[in-house]
Formats: structure tokens, C-alpha cells, sequence
């Protein structure tokens, strides 16, 4: 659940362009080009360039663009529009089991990417930090301002653990790799960090 990026130009040529980007990598990661972007939109490779900037642009705009269509607001309801901050933090852990898997095909390309892109994990790394700062660390605020914060844990080493455990990669091994469903993971989780993280204060 990313902030909103500045976009260049027409909003429908853009759209169309990345609309056509996920198409190309439901079909093939690999063939994920500007070219072949700009051949599935119908529209010049110079208008894809201005748009986007380059590939790692047109991915992370991906990802913005498929936040849009998940209701990345509603999203963020369920998670900030809880009754307190544990309650916020048990949300956060349902939706993001459930949206992790619908981006994992970007997320993989852009995990994968980031060791001979510099300019695509620059970009990866900040929409993670935003993550981290902008919706898990405010949650983590509200379960201190409640007492909620077990002792011996700071606001910033408990938004670090949130942050790493609830990650795409964690997540895939669990229900990719090791068979669990994402109701149990979800469930699973949210125990783990409950346990780790809050004190029994009512």
C-alpha cells in the first residue's frame, strides 16, 4: 500500500501502458520491455520513456497502479479505522497476507531485479521504508500510546520486526514453499506478534 506517485502526462495513455505491462508479466517476467510495453499499449516507445522514465519506473508504477485497483483506500480503512492499535496491527497482518499475493508476480520481478539495477532497488527500497515508516511504525505508535507495548521492545525495533516478518519474501516461502494457507498464515502471525510484542494490559 504504497503513496501516490507525480504522473507525467495523459492519465489514460498511462494507464493503458500499464495495463499492458501487466499483461506482458502475467504472460512472461522476462519479457517485461519498454518496447514490448509500449507494442501492447498501442503507443510509441518515447511516450512509454516519458511517462516512466525507464524499466524500474514503469515497475514501481506498476505496483502503485495495482494498489489503485485493489482499493488501496479501503485497505488502509480496514487497518487504520481499527479500535486500537493491537487491533490495527492484527489487520495489518490479514491484508497484507492477502495482498502480497496479489502482487507477488511484480514483487518477485522486482526482488529479482534490484542486485543489476541500482536505479530499480533505489526505488524498491523507498516504497519498503515507506511501508516501514509510514503505516507500520504508526501502528506500532498507537499500541505504545495505549500501554500496549511489551517492556523491553522500542517503537522502532518493534516496527522492524513487523516489517521483516510480514514481507513478500517470508511469506512466499510459508505459503509457496511450505504449504500454508493464507488464513493460517495470517493466523499464525498475528499470534507470533501479539506473543513478541504486546502485554497483557487491558
Amino acid at each position: 500500500m504504497s503513496s501516490e506517485a507525480v504522473a507525467y502526462g495523459d492519465p489514460e495513455t498511462r494507464g493503458r501502458i500499464l495495463q499492458a505491462t501487466l499483461e506482458l508479466l502475467e504472460d512472461s517476467a522476462s519479457s517485461v520491455t519498454m518496447s514490448r510495453a509500449a507494442e501492447r499499449a498501442g503507443v510509441s516507445r518515447q511516450a512509454v520513456y516519458l511517462h516512466f522514465g525507464d524499466r524500474s519506473g514503469l515497475l514501481v508504477a506498476l505496483v502503485d497502479f495495482i494498489d489503485e485497483s485493489l482499493g488501496r483506500d479501503r485497505l488502509r480503512a480496514q487497518v487504520f479505522g481499527a479500535a486500537n492499535g493491537a487491533e490495527s496491527l492484527r489487520q495489518w497482518v490479514r491484508v497484507m497476507s492477502w495482498y502480497t499475493a496479489k502482487i507477488d508476480r511484480v514483487t518477485r520481478v522486482l526482488e529479482s531485479g534490484q542486485d543489476h539495477d541500482p536505479a530499480l532497488r533505489a526505488a524498491w527500497r523507498d516504497r519498503m521504508d515507506i511501508r516501514r515508516r509510514s503505516h507500520i511504525e504508526r501502528i506500532v505508535d498507537a499500541i505504545a500510546a495505549e500501554r500496549r507495548l511489551a517492556r523491553g521492545w522500542t517503537v522502532a525495533a518493534a516496527a522492524d520486526l513487523i516489517y521483516v516478518v510480514t514481507m513478500p519474501a517470508p511469506w512466499r516461502e510459508l505459503t509457496q514453499e511450505l504449504g500454508w494457507s493464507q488464513r493460517h498464515y495470517a493466523d499464525r502471525v498475528w499470534k507470533l506478534l501479539e506473543r513478541a510484542l504486546l502485554n497483557d494490559a487491558s
